[in-house]
């Protein structure tokens, strides 16, 4: 069957009246089905409909705080905004987003050299691109760029309203770069710095990003927060950290078709809510850095912040081999009134001390958890290992031991064969004829 055959079976034309009543009922099965898809739009929000293909457009001047400027290069468009100290960011005022404590956000990095830089020489950086996937064909048509200033936060967006214009917008970028000493970004050394590298080679330009530190907030947002929010996009992490919800936001998804519909029609409606929504996602990074920091601040006050992001964070100073921050953190959380946060801690803080050789605290701490669980495995296998091991008491560690066996419901078959292992050699110890058992 030729295609137009087909074509004319599935609409219901040029066939039997029989084949065109069940092409038509197939045609509009698949309208449902295609109708069903559309619903569950990505980013779960629903977007406004860009304006409708007729009719005269509408000045992007008109409906985005900017104009034209031009360099060297040509022109392009640039759009100009400042959020002033009062103005607020969800649960978040401006001017509380600084300043921003460097030793944190270079734990938050995992990079030492932004302990001596300077949190007001920091530029916060989000594009918006032709394609999702990267590669050399995807051009970034809007870099977005934001900064502290004062109390305030200014945000400068390059718009290239046509591909002739992109190499006027890197030209600004490196200009904009000059005096700053790091980035901020949210999955920004996976896509955006990569990208923005490949565009700067295509135009033969020198990369002005490249060995710059990068504080690239996805990675430590994951280790903090993936304990209790599955959806770690910064979408996601608006709400459920930041406060702040979106109306009416463009799907990140929807933006590479509405500049490719800009390249056709010019209208300034197509892209308005895209500066917008890339306005609000730079503004998101200065708010979730300031949050994260937070979690790390030892000293300050801690009752606005969920207990398993602080466990995390102090989990994060082990792994980042800060220790002493730990401590401030974990000591308190193993008091805590949340039941699981308690234990963790607990645990996490008594193999600190053991591991230091501060074993009246760690056996305290052990003793303490039985003492809220006398099934508590964990804490059970320490004493036992340390009656072994330090006081030599192998009739206690025995005791301990089987204690920990009886707790049939927690054992894996790896921790079965660990205890087995222990008992047996315990009771070998123990035995009349081992060295041991004769002294």
């Amino acid at each position: 069957m030729s295609v137009i055959s087909r074509l004319q079976r599935l609409t219901g034309e040029g066939g039997k009246e029989s084949g065109g009543q069940a092409g038509a009922e197939q045609l509009s099965r698949l309208r449902k089905r295609v109708d069903a898809i559309l619903s569950r739009r990505p980013e779960g929000r629903k977007a406004e409909a860009p304006p409708p293909a007729r009719g005269r457009g509408v000045p992007l001047e008109e409906l985005v705080p900017g104009g034209e400027t031009a360099n060297e290069a040509g022109a392009f468009f640039c759009a100009h905004h400042v959020a002033a100290g009062s103005s607020r960011h969800g649960e978040w005022c401006i001017r509380d987003l600084a300043p921003l404590d460097m030793s944190r956000l270079a734990v938050l990095a995992n990079d030492p050299a932004l302990r001596g830089l300077d949190y007001g020489r920091a530029l916060f950086l989000d594009t918006e691109t032709t394609g999702l996937a990267g590669g050399t064909g995807t051009v970034a048509f809007l870099i977005g760029l934001g900064w502290f200033e004062g109390d305030g936060f200014v945000t400068r967006q390059l718009f290239a309203r046509d591909y002739a214009e992109e190499r006027a917008t890197l030209l600004s970028l490196q200009e904009l770069l000059r005096g700053r000493e790091f980035l901020v970004s949210f999955n920004g050394k996976a896509f955006d710095v990569g990208l923005l590298a490949a565009r700067f080679i295509m135009n033969r330009l020198p990369n002005p990003l490249a060995g710059l530190p990068h504080l690239d907030l996805l990675h430590p947002a994951r280790r903090l927060l993936s304990h209790r929010l599955a959806d770690r996009r910064l979408g996601a992490l608006e709400a459920s950290i930041l406060g702040f919800e979106r109306e009416g936001d463009i799907p990140g998804s929807e933006i590479p078709q509405r500049y490719f519909d800009w390249l056709r029609r010019r209208d300034g409606r197509l892209m308005a809510d895209v500066f917008k929504h890339n306005r609000l996602d730079i503004l998101s990074l200065a708010a979730l850095a300031a949050r994260l920091a937070g979690l790390l601040d030892t000293e300050g006050e801690k009752s606005q912040y969920h207990p398993g992001d602080l466990l995390a964070a102090a989990r994060l100073f082990l792994a980042r081999d800060c220790p002493g921050e730990a401590v401030r953190l974990l000591v308190p959380l193993s008091g805590c009134t949340c039941t699981e946060t308690a234990r963790e801690a607990g645990r996490e803080l008594s193999l600190l001390y053991k591991r230091s050789d501060q074993w009246p605290a760690a056996v305290a701490i052990w003793e303490e958890m039985v003492r809220r669980d006398g099934e508590d495995l964990f804490a059970l296998v320490e004493l036992a290992k340390w009656c072994e091991h330090r006081r030599r008491d192998f009739r206690q560690a025995l005791a301990l031991t089987m204690r920990a066996c009886s707790c049939t419901g927690r054992l894996s078959p790896d921790d079965r064969a660990d205890l087995d292992r222990r008992r047996e050699r315990l009771e070998r110890k123990l035995s009349p004829f081992s060295p041991s058992g004769a002294s």
